[in-house]
């Protein structure tokens, strides 16, 4: 690592370039995800949108709840980089697709017309990164505490007084029937764990004793990410876990709201899709609690199918990553309205991976798939299975007719496509926008405001480029 203000030598890179190992390496070497060479092996793994069984009509469907989340950790201060703040924004949006669905018949779009059929919520957060500390504890003590007050104090939508701690708790639980308290695995202070059941460790939503080393344990050690906050370092992993099991986790609190709160909460799900930026998955220390999400929906659809109706419509659009540059590579070879199955041999071909390897079964509640829209544009999707098939793995994961709400979610993603951004839909660029933290100036603001929070003298990038002036 080089000294501040030190600068490396112009011509530095030429030893590199010119180094023939470093050429026979690069020689040698292959991009897993390009285009291959085989067309007809896509082709057999795609069907037409109208092959495939149709449950629910897409013209039915009048609403779509959009989740989407940013994260950004920030330096408090130039002069001291290593302490950093990690904040958060969650953004739910609410799009009634019948009115915004007559604007994009007209010729030309009205921008008041688009926004009187789109309203949105979003909550925001603060978590402490490396550096920073409440007096009395250590940084994970306090990252753990600090997590815990995010989930207990923050309120899904600003009508209910139900908090993420409340949806944890019925994501453990049933529609409608959270738990009182969930098991832990392993004590997040002394490391012990007891998995004979004989001296568990459980957690309520005011927190618990460890019967180990009696020390304070929180809802919030459910999610696990203190095991992956770093005292001097970068918490952005961390931070980006939090985000998403939040995505998930407001998600959950509109299925149960509707599920509970609505007089005929059936018709409502009849009529509504939610969306979720990203795939359906969860990744990490937190990957264990997609068994939670799994179960949840699953129960949902049992529910559901109970009362003649398919639900819930959920999706998860992707919008970068390794299987939308492989979608970009290969959308020539997909007809038009036509879905592509991505089997578990094809995934691990372009990932890399051993042939026998069994893909996403950690991780995914749902299973990816390509959709080439009528009008060409590739989405990477995931939807979730019907009841009793996992997304990849055991008998059914890679059959058309395991996937009883994909049909539809196609036709209605078809509809409401936009030219916004490459391969976008309007609820998710809609949703986007109100979830986003903006770069450049936008951390430059951040910064200030934690250096106002912390106590320490503002030294930010706009103060210093006004000095230079």
């Amino acid at each position: 690592m080089p000294y501040s203000n030190e600068r490396s030598p112009r011509l530095g890179h030429v030893p590199v370039v010119n180094n023939a190992a470093v050429a026979a390496a690069l020689a040698r070497w292959e991009i897993t995800h390009a285009r291959p060479n085989d067309s007809h092996s896509i082709q057999a793994l795609c069907k037409p949108l109208e092959a495939l069984p149709s449950l629910t009509v897409a013209s039915s469907i009048s609403f779509a709840i959009t989740v989407d989340g940013s994260d950004v950790e920030v330096e408090a201060t130039r002069h001291y980089p290593t302490v950093k703040v990690g904040y958060l924004r969650i953004a739910g949006s609410f799009v009634d697709l019948s009115k915004l669905l007559r604007v994009n018949a007209e010729p030309f779009v009205d921008p008041a017309k688009v926004r009187e059929s789109h309203s949105e919520s979003s909550i925001d957060a603060a978590l402490p990164g490396s550096g920073l500390t409440i007096a009395g504890l250590t940084g994970v003590e306090t990252w753990r505490r600090e997590l815990n007050r995010f989930l207990a104090s923050t309120r899904f939508d600003e009508d209910s007084t139900l908090t993420l701690a409340d949806t944890l708790l019925t994501m453990f639980g049933h529609p409608g029937s959270p738990v009182t308290a969930i098991g832990l695995g392993t004590c997040p202070v002394c490391r012990e764990h007891d998995y004979s059941g004989q001296r568990p460790i459980r957690v309520t939503k005011e927190g618990s004793e460890c019967p180990f080393c009696k020390s304070e344990v929180y809802l919030s050690d459910v999610l696990r990410t203190h095991e992956e906050y770093a005292p001097e370092g970068s918490n952005q992993t961390a931070l980006t876990r939090v985000m998403l099991i939040a995505e998930r986790l407001m998600t959950l609190s509109y299925l149960d709201h509707i599920y509970t709160q609505t007089p005929r909460p059936e018709e409502v799900f009849k009529q509504t899709i939610f969306i979720t930026d990203g795939p359906l998955a969860l990744f990490g220390v937190v990957a264990p609690l997609k068994r939670r999400l799994y179960s949840y929906n699953e129960a949902l659809f049992r529910w559901a199918d109970s009362r003649g109706v398919v639900a819930p419509l959920l999706v998860g659009i992707e919008k970068t990553g390794r299987f939308v540059e492989h979608a970009e590579l290969i959308i020539d070879l997909i007809p038009r309205g036509h879905v592509m199955m991505l089997s578990s041999e094809y995934i691990n071909r372009i990932t890399g991976r051993p042939v026998d390897n069994v893909y996403g079964k950690d991780e995914f509640y749902g299973r990816r798939f390509i959709y080439r829209t009528t009008a060409g544009d590739p989405l990477v999707i995931t939807v979730p299975p019907r009841p009793g098939v996992l997304p990849y793995e055991g008998s059914g994961a890679e059959s058309f007719d395991s996937y009883p709400t994909l049909r539809t979610v196609c036709e209605v993603l078809d509809s409401v496509r936009t030219r916004l951004y490459p391969n976008a839909v309007i609820p998710v660029a809609l949703a986007h926008t109100a979830a986003s933290l903006p770069l450049g100036i936008g951390q430059s603001v951040l910064r200030a405001m934690a250096q106002r929070g912390i106590g320490i003298p503002q030294d930010t990038q706009m103060r210093q480029r006004t000095h230079r002036h």
